[in-house]
């Protein structure tokens, strides 16, 4: 079965979603200035669930997340889950005809361990994220 890593939420503002999350900012386990998609990530631990929220904030109109935030102010914007193998995912995906390949990078998130590599596909419409922990 696959294992969500963290839900990826998008918002306008960091307090509005907080407050609908009733979150308190000083749950926030680390904040990431994430220049390569122009948004500041927020990364709380959900230890009741035994995973994570990223509350992702755009920075400017050039953010990926930009759009979103405009339009729904906050929501749910992607699930991420646990993956052993980015290479093979990006393998097995690229060859389904309802997956559409988003990007991949490598940011530095101490919370979840440091360097990690991401995968990103639309699937069915859905943004799915692939986590490999180094």
């Amino acid at each position: 079965m696959i294992e969500i890593h963290h839900l990826g939420i998008v918002s306008r503002d960091l307090d509005s979603a907080l407050r609908y999350f009733q979150i308190d900012k000083s749950q926030i386990d680390e904040i990431v200035d994430d220049d390569i998609q122009n948004n500041i990530m927020h990364i709380i631990h959900l230890p009741k669930h035994n995973m994570w929220l990223e509350i992702l904030v755009p920075k400017n109109e050039k953010s990926t997340t930009f759009n979103f935030a405009k339009k729904f102010n906050v929501g749910l914007h992607h699930l991420a889950y646990l993956c052993d193998d980015i290479a093979s995912k990006k393998e097995e995906l690229s060859n389904d005809k309802e997956a559409v390949f988003l990007g991949s990078y490598k940011p530095t998130i101490m919370a979840f361990g440091g360097e990690i590599t991401t995968l990103f596909f639309s699937i069915k419409g859905m943004i799915s994220e692939f986590v490999e922990k180094k």
